[in-house]
């Protein structure tokens, strides 16, 4: 009853005020999943619809009331690419069998889309670049301290691995991926600089790093800690060979945890507690990514449409009732095809190379190691797609995608991306 009311409020306020909006939205969404589930009305589709339908359309929106207020769409070749990419999906969308769930699917991968292109469309100067840099750092204190409330609590149960937190998310592994965003962010926002000039804040920081660190484990999501593993390693490599050390220590470290210990060596054995259909986690993925790879084979080119993976689940591996791949490259593959395929992998080689040609091409020491921090993360993310339904999580994505175009802006506007002297 006052979804209308307020949306109509809200797009008001976009119209006077649109910078605010996009504050509001980063403030906001990664503490609303729960509530806005629990708006969802059935729509005779199963998964229904509600508010969060309407936060989707507004930042959809605003991006249109920016293009046209600016009058200056960026043109550069990520922003490209993402055309190009959306433009295949709504392709994909003709000849699928659940029209519905992939307009649906498609609209996400949009609204991912906008929230990439905000920072190119709000940032005007480099005081403008600060302005967001500092806005994005704050968003996700909020989160954090409820992950904290939720590690009190005692987190929920969960069969495979007992009890674990999700904080304001719908599920443990969203807030862990989450979490490293959270932590790289905040690397970035230390090694460049940014609070030097005020070490009582600079020391809560770290501080938080450390608290983001315990709730990943609580998480007990074991792709999160080999990405944000991953990432850093990465960092290490191009920039600070001495991090390489600590990362080597850190394993003997992180293995005399119990929680870590216990999730790693029940994969390794393969003796994970209620195991899936009689297999673990890992096995269980291996044979349906292999029935997938089958089916593939059939139609490699076109895929059989968004949105088709999951009903076909059935089909690939034997129980699988309406699962996701735990793979989006694999799930693009089979619904869109190695079209699909190449067009999704270069979102993110498209970044990477402008990140990997700055960490090396710029003078300032500082500068590059803040590039080298986005080649780590883009890996790790990579990382992630690869063992998990990254696609589906929108609130973390909407996150991801809003960084990622931020730093953009930064090296297609020659806008440092460290703190002023």
């Amino acid at each position: 009853m006052l979804a209308w009311p307020l949306a109509s409020l809200f797009f008001i306020f976009m119209i006077l005020q649109p910078k605010w909006v996009a504050v509001l939205i980063l403030f906001l969404r990664p503490l609303l999943d729960n509530l806005l589930n629990l708006t969802k009305v059935d729509n005779g589709g199963g998964d229904g619809i509600g508010i969060g339908a309407i936060f989707n359309l507004s930042v959809v929106l605003l991006v249109i009331f920016l293009a046209f207020y600016t009058l200056n769409f960026p043109r550069n070749m990520p922003v490209r690419l993402w055309i190009i990419f959306l433009a295949f999906m709504l392709i994909c969308c003709t000849y699928s069998p659940y029209t519905k769930d992939a307009l649906r699917l498609c609209f996400n991968y949009l609204s991912y889309f906008a929230l990439f292109v905000i920072p190119f469309l709000i940032i005007k100067s480099q005081e403008d670049f600060y302005f967001w840099v500092k806005v994005l750092a704050g968003s996700f204190v909020m989160p954090i301290l409820f992950a904290n409330f939720d590690m009190l609590k005692g987190g929920h149960y969960f069969e495979d691995a007992g009890m674990r937190i999700m904080g304001t998310f719908t599920h443990p592994n969203i807030l862990a991926f989450y979490l490293v965003l959270a932590f790289t962010y905040y690397f970035y926002f230390l090694k460049a600089g940014f609070l030097n000039s005020n070490p009582v804040i600079k020391l809560l920081v770290q501080v938080l790093m450390v608290n983001i660190l315990v709730l990943l484990i609580a998480t007990k999501t074991r792709n999160a800690w080999i990405a944000v593993y991953a990432g850093f390693f990465i960092y290490g490599l191009l920039k600070e060979r001495k991090i390489l050390l600590f990362l080597l220590l850190i394993i003997p470290l992180s293995l005399s945890i119990p929680a870590v210990s216990h999730r790693v060596v029940d994969l390794v054995s393969g003796q994970e507690e209620n195991d899936y259909r009689g297999v673990n986690s890992f096995e269980w993925r291996l044979q349906l990514w292999q029935g997938s790879l089958e089916k593939i084979a059939q139609r490699p080119m076109l895929g059989y449409g968004l949105a088709s993976f999951e009903p076909s689940s059935e089909d690939l591996y034997a129980g699988a009732k309406d699962m996701h791949a735990h793979n989006a490259y694999l799930e693009v593959l089979f619904e869109c095809g190695i079209i699909g395929l190449v067009s999704f992998i270069s979102l993110f080689f498209g970044p990477m190379l402008i990140f990997f040609k700055n960490a090396f091409l710029t003078a300032d020491q500082t500068e590059g190691r803040v590039w080298a921090i986005m080649v780590g993360y883009l890996v790790s993310y990579m990382f992630i797609c690869s063992a998990d339904n990254l696609s589906f999580y929108l609130t973390l994505n909407w996150y991801v995608w809003f960084f990622i175009g931020l730093m953009l802006v930064a090296s297609y506007r020659n806008f440092s991306p460290k703190a002023s002297l």
